[in-house]
């Protein structure tokens, strides 16, 4: 019962984290001033022009001697993106923010690679992190990693109600810039419930694959 309470009352704490997501990027030669911080940001996370959203959403903006940091309200801003039915991903900024993110058979640390791997004379595309990896498809010459990555998760608006383990709260306030509402614990689950533009097996994989 101890443990239960004190679960529960670390849960109520961490809603009170800010629902912006703390971003920091190198600065390079071509990324400079804040024109070009949302150009950059622009075309990670869409094909189309949705820099005006952008803008009304970036916050505390920092130009350091090699750093940029800024705060982005990802709710409000994929609310309002999904409303306009534009086509774009916000998951991970602080990953596909970097330099060659959108690139075969990258090697990040702690951020997705595309993987190029062959099996049996074909060759698929994986979705790579630490140890997990996730096969997209059969890979053709064509094929793009930022056209997949902008595909991979379809966007709608929901009502999510699922069971998580206390440690992914945190990576739902992070990653989706939500704010749950804990309903319940029980077996080492928290009940949880919010609105967001994904659906609950989206959510999962992003959970448990990351």
């Amino acid at each position: 019962m101890r443990f239960i309470l004190i679960a529960l009352s670390f849960l109520f704490c961490l809603k009170n984290l800010s629902a912006y997501e703390q971003i920091s990027i190198q600065k390079t030669d071509y990324l400079r001033n804040y024109i070009d911080l949302i150009e950059h940001i622009n075309n990670t996370a869409a094909f189309s022009d949705i820099s005006t959203f952008i803008e009304k959403n970036i916050y505390n903006i920092n130009f350091s001697k090699d750093q940029i940091s800024f705060e982005l309200d990802i709710e409000q801003l994929s609310n309002e993106l999904h409303k306009s039915n534009f086509v774009y991903n916000l998951l991970l900024l602080k990953c596909s923010l970097k330099d060659n993110f959108y690139q075969f058979n990258q090697n990040y640390l702690n951020c997705p690679n595309f993987k190029i791997i062959s099996f049996n004379q074909q060759k698929f595309i994986y979705l790579n992190y630490l140890d997990n990896f996730y096969r997209i498809k059969e890979h053709s010459p064509n094929d793009s990693p930022q056209s997949i990555w902008m595909n991979m998760i379809i966007h709608n608006e929901n009502i999510n109600e699922i069971s998580i383990q206390p440690n992914n709260y945190i990576k739902l306030v992070e990653y989706l810039g939500v704010d749950p509402k804990v309903h319940s614990y029980e077996n080492n689950f928290i009940n949880v419930s919010f609105k967001s533009n994904y659906n609950n097996d989206n959510i999962h994989f992003l959970l448990n694959f990351f």
